[in-house]
């Protein structure tokens, strides 16, 4: 009896002690891929490298980890001319291939989102300063235009075309909006406008945009794209 429970003992110090091997090569193979994406691939910073497996140091011999969850507070795009933020970034990845040294991979697939915030927008269209825009409701942005020195607000729909970003349509024009020749006017200014997106992160593609209160939410989806390296 003793003798078995001498055994389990000792598996059971053994097995903790690969458990806590396998954490730790996890945690410094988390921090040497935040190391080698840091300042890359757009990323502003050091952003934060999670990997979702277990046990981890198998996953590692065979080169292939389940997935990857990737965060930045912010990371430097290109759109209309221009560089700009985009907020709150976040990814996660599938089916991630790695080299002996972490410093690339392949990616399966992969899904992410971040935000752009109105005032960039409205820059990223090329609005001028007779033009404001806000948050107008699910799926809608509230537009501001001054014409005859008045203001009017209207609502837009936007879509997506490849990585660009468009004006699906224009909202109703109350008021002196509706005056002949003046809501033509407001939906060529309004309407024609868009811009296309350069630089995204993680070899992503953008998929869909969606207005919220805090700003324009950009999701992303990609497939078999190279990550660093």
């Amino acid at each position: 009896m003793r003798t078995w429970i001498k055994v389990a003992v000792t598996a059971a110090v053994l097995g903790g002690v690969l458990v806590g091997a396998d954490r730790i090569a996890l945690s410094m193979a988390q921090s040497r891929a935040a190391d080698e994406l840091a300042g890359r691939q757009g990323i502003s910073g050091r952003p934060s490298v999670a990997i979702d497996d277990f046990p981890f140091l198998t996953d590692l011999i065979d080169k292939k980890l389940g997935s990857v969850h990737l965060s930045a507070a912010q990371m430097q795009l290109t759109g209309g001319g221009r560089s700009f933020q985009l907020q709150d970034f976040s990814a996660q990845l599938n089916g991630v291939q790695v080299d002996d040294g972490l410093r690339s991979a392949t990616v399966d697939s992969g899904h992410g989102s971040g935000r752009i915030s109105y005032q960039e927008v409205q820059s990223l269209m090329g609005l001028d300063a007779r033009t404001s825009i806000a948050y107008g409701g699910p799926g809608q942005l509230k537009v501001g235009y001054e014409v005859l020195g008045q203001r009017i607000t209207t609502t837009v729909k936007l879509r997506t075309q490849g990585n660009q970003v468009l004006v699906a349509g224009v909202g109703d024009l109350p008021g002196v909006g509706a005056l002949p020749g003046v809501s033509g006017m407001v939906s060529s200014a309004i309407g024609s406008k868009s811009f296309t997106l350069q630089g995204l992160p993680v070899g992503l593609n953008l998929d869909q945009v969606a207005p919220q209160p805090d700003g324009l939410q950009l999701s992303f989806q990609g497939s078999k794209v190279h990550l660093v390296g």
